[in-house]
């Protein structure tokens, strides 16, 4: 079964963007969404986060029959866990060619994308969408590299936003945060948001 999903890019490839589901998804649930950050050398990559996907084993059986706080605890290590696997990852799109990678993390997928940042950090950009630091040593980021952006949802009650709000402003990150939207966000909202991560993206790895 398959573990990972790949959109090719059109032409040489330049750039990767490798885009991280949420808790209970898989690669290919964003799919249409990934389609937006292809194009002229950039490709995008979605894998299955540890146990998701072409890699269930199980484990979201048994975290689903969990207390509130002791699944939250375990859908945090499976973030650390994915986390812990980007820089290999990272290092594969550069060996296929990519000059510059990406990671756009939702979610679980955010809180790992995050966690990505401490140094030496493996990618070129970092977006998290709907998640939090908690994952992060403040000792081992360098704020401002790499570049950063954020997306929360002032409503969220899944991942609340004052923690992602003061560590966008001590890192130095673009913050876009929609006071309406909840952790599942409002449909013009998302759109918005994913149209400003797709220029972000732009401006950091090209394309």
């Amino acid at each position: 079964m398959r573990t990972q999903h790949t959109l090719p890019c059109t032409g040489p490839l330049r750039a990767s963007v490798i885009l991280l589901h949420g808790y209970a998804a898989d690669a290919a649930v964003h799919r249409a969404d990934g389609v937006a950050f292809v194009g002229e050398g950039t490709e995008v990559v979605m894998p299955d986060a540890p146990g998701h996907g072409g890699r269930g084993d199980g484990r979201l059986a048994a975290i689903a029959s969990l207390d509130d706080e002791r699944r939250r605890a375990a859908i945090l290590d499976l973030a650390r866990q994915w986390a812990a696997e980007l820089p290999d990852l990272a290092l594969h799109c550069r060996q296929r060619g990519a000059q510059r990678v990406g990671v756009v993390g939702i979610s679980m997928g955010g809180f790992a994308a995050l966690a990505s940042l401490a140094q030496p950090c493996p990618f070129d950009a970092v977006a998290a969408v709907l998640a939090a630091p908690e994952l992060v040593d403040p000792r081992t980021v360098a704020p401002g590299h790499p570049p950063l952006l954020l997306g929360l949802a002032g409503k969220d009650r899944a991942v609340p936003p004052e923690p992602g709000r003061r560590f966008a402003r001590d890192y130095g990150a673009e913050l876009h945060e929609y006071a309406e939207s909840e952790h599942f966000m409002r449909g013009e909202d998302w759109l918005d948001l994913w149209g400003r991560v797709r220029a972000f993206l732009l401006r950091h790895l090209g394309g």
